[in-house]
Order: C-alpha cells, then structure tokens, then sequence
C-alpha cells in the first residue's frame, strides 16, 4: 500500500488526523476510499472544504468550513457530493470513479445482488442510512449518514463509520434493519472505483459521461 501521510488506520476503520466536525461523512467515507485503493492523501482534512462541506453555526468548526444557511443545509447534497468527487478524482488524474445507486432505481430490488457484485470487484462501497432507524433509535431528526460496507454475512452486513461520529465504530447489522434505514430517506449505495467496476447487474447502464 502507497504510505498515507496525515492519516491513521486502525482495524479496518480509517480516521482523519484530528476530529473534523459533525456533517463529515462523506469526506470521510472518501477519505477510506482512497486509503483503500491505496492513493496517498497528504492531507485528508482538506477534503471536507474541497467537497463543499457546511457546518451549522452552533457546531465547533476546526477546518473554517463555510456555514450552513437556507440555501445550503449542513453536510452536502448528494447530488453535489457525487459530483464534486468525480471532478476531484479527474483533476487529479486518479483511474476512479463515484456512483450512487439508491435502493429504488435497483431492479427487483436486489440490493444484495449488487453489493455483492460490488464488493466481488473490488469497489469501495457506502451506504447512506438514516442512523437513527439503522440503531432502531429515536432521534429529533433525520440522522443521515453513510456508513462503508466491509462484508455481507448472509443475512448481515459488516459496516464502519469512518468519520468517529459515532460509538462503536463497527456494526453488525441484518441486511432487513439496513433495507429499511436506507429506504426511509431513502438513499442507497455511494460506490467507489474504477469505471468498468462500477457496471453492476441490476442497474442502469452507467458510463463516464454520466
């Protein structure tokens, strides 16, 4: 593996170098990502302002990220995120490519099928959840968050919390509560590698001009 300088791996979780605020996880996950397929991040706390990253006002903000407002809610739009680390990966010249698959464009609803084909090739694989639903607990309001998926185990998946927003880092979880978590946002699959990989049964046909 290429040596990741600024970042510490422990077990299969990947942690920045300092704490980054709330609403981190998608750099986070990106941050993993990258380790994963061995791209070597100098700096992985620049990632949040390079994707965009907002903060509330009332949250610390150790990176200066730009603030939440009307206009941009805290964290980043998916839409956004998507686009922001495809852009990343051509500017720096990098053979990957990001894709979201939301459970409801799946066909049959075969997520299974496809995370499995997914993690078979190799490709590093989010998945957007309500966290709240995923721990079966209440809160005050949608607790959107993604989670990388390590392995499915018949009817569980392994998953990790690369931005140490929450305790423990490691979940086991039934693909059922997953299923559900997921749908309620709904959201799906944030997947990670190389372009070909990304061609998965079940889904719409994807290229890089998408």
């Amino acid at each position: 593996m290429v040596h990741i300088v600024g970042a510490r791996v422990l077990s299969d979780t990947i942690l920045p170098t300092r704490t980054w605020p709330p609403e981190c996880c998608v750099p986070a996950f990106l941050h993993a990502a990258m380790v994963v397929r061995d791209v070597a991040v100098a700096v992985p706390d620049v990632l949040p302002s390079i994707l965009g990253v907002h903060v509330r006002p009332d949250q610390d903000n150790p990176l200066g990220l730009a603030l939440a407002d009307q206009r941009y809610p805290p964290g980043i739009r998916a839409a956004d995120a998507e686009r922001e680390i495809n852009r990343l990966f051509a500017k720096l010249e990098l053979p990957l490519r990001c894709r979201r698959v939301p459970f409801l464009e799946i066909g049959l609803g075969l997520w299974e099928d496809v995370l499995d084909a997914a993690l078979a090739k190799g490709v590093v694989v989010g998945l957007g959840v309500d966290f709240g639903v995923l721990i079966q607990r209440t809160m005050p309001r949608s607790a959107q968050h993604i989670l990388r998926v390590l392995a499915r185990n018949g009817d569980h998946l392994e998953v990790i919390d690369d931005s140490g927003e929450t305790t423990p880092a490691h979940y086991s979880v039934t693909t059922d509560r997953a299923s559900r978590a997921v749908l309620v946002i709904p959201d799906g699959f944030w997947m990670i590698g190389a372009e070909q990989d990304l061609q998965l049964p079940f889904t719409s046909p994807w290229g890089a001009s998408q």
